[in-house]
């Protein structure tokens, strides 16, 4: 993954045992094969790490066809990229009856940050000169009305790109973004993991907002393998409240706390998997709002020490509770009170 990261995206076919539920799971690309395999031959997943040199590859087949005076357009380019990026998406696979490969892919995209010397503030004449959206150069004159010089910090933390980025939101075109958009459209799922996100500590860096699955829609009968019952019940507002609180201009300051809560349990320092009991437990003390007091009140080393505590009060009040909540995928409504009574009165220790 590289380290400005901003976009992953996964291709594969999974086993019908499998329903990773972290709330960074990636998607899945379904395809059959006709190749013969052992028995022996288990589930695999291949990790791409880095899709630098396939798109360094491209770049450098385009330059030398310009340079050979032909005309490539946007439509063509396209076409012939979607081809490119396919050889090796639809090798994800699953047997009949038998094992299936997984294709997880890393693929960067354009730094936010100016690819020269930033200047220390910027103005909406910037945006305008770089030929912002009418959209994007709303947003900073409502900025500037508030009072607020438009930094590279500042720009960072809204994860609003530079002039001079090169970014395909900013001055770099459609086509600075075309090979995500390629790729993304091939896959079935894909892991959004942002600079600015990256920049407040957030580990990892993943927006839940713009990243998603298409494991298991249009599907009456069978249940999405991306994700369980439970997991379902505590992140139904998740990507609609951290949109809403991505916008500083409009965004109310319930719905800042909130997102604020959400971040906090959406970071994960330890590398250590958690089970789907451990990550429902996170999950629901904030979306119930549990945790708002303490994302409007305590301070981030604070917030984190509670968010830290929280399996683990869960583990000593009822040790059942969260390993059969990981076993069914359900939360049930006398599960979810317990959570409720057990959570409350560890936040309220911790206030």
């Amino acid at each position: 993954m590289c380290a400005a990261a901003a976009a992953a995206a996964a291709a594969a076919a999974r086993p019908s045992e499998a329903s990773p539920d972290a709330p960074a799971a990636s998607g899945a690309s379904r395809k059959s094969s006709k190749l013969g395999a052992p028995e022996s031959v288990q589930d695999s997943l291949v990790v791409v790490d880095s899709l630098a040199l396939h798109l360094s590859a491209w770049t450098l087949s385009c330059e030398a066809l310009v340079a050979h005076g032909v005309h490539v357009s946007p439509e063509e380019e396209d076409a012939q990229q979607r081809k490119f990026y396919s050889a090796l998406t639809e090798r994800a696979h699953r047997r009949k009856k038998g094992p299936s490969l997984t294709l997880l892919l890393s693929q960067p995209t354009a730094s936010t940050q100016a690819a020269g010397e930033a200047k220390s503030a910027y103005t909406s004449a910037d945006f305008e000169a770089a030929e912002y959206s009418q959209r994007a150069i709303g947003r900073i004159v409502a900025l500037e009305s508030k009072g607020i010089t438009i930094t590279p910090e500042v720009l960072m933390k809204l994860g609003i790109p530079a002039p001079g980025s090169g970014h395909p939101q900013a001055d770099g075109g459609r086509r600075a973004g075309q090979h995500v958009e390629e790729l993304v459209s091939l896959v079935d799922g894909h892991i959004d993991l942002r600079e600015n996100l990256a920049a407040q500590g957030r580990i990892p860096p993943v927006d839940p907002s713009n990243s998603l699955t298409r494991i298991g829609v249009g599907s009456h009968k069978l249940r999405p393998a991306s994700s369980t019952e439970a997991m379902r019940t505590v992140t139904r507002a998740l990507r609609l409240e951290l949109a809403a609180a991505a916008d500083p201009v409009h965004c109310e300051a319930a719905e800042a706390t909130r997102a604020a809560a959400h971040a906090a349990v959406l970071t994960q320092r330890d590398p250590a998997p958690l089970s789907v009991g451990e990550e429902v437990a996170l999950l629901f003390a904030a979306s119930e709002g549990l945790l708002d007091d303490a994302a409007a009140s305590a301070d981030a080393t604070q917030l984190d020490e509670l968010v830290r505590g929280i399996c683990d009060a869960v583990a000593a009040a009822d040790a059942d509770l969260l390993p059969k909540i990981t076993r069914s995928g359900y939360l049930s409504d006398e599960q979810a009170e317990a959570l409720r009574s057990i959570l409350t009165k560890y936040v309220a220790q911790h206030a």
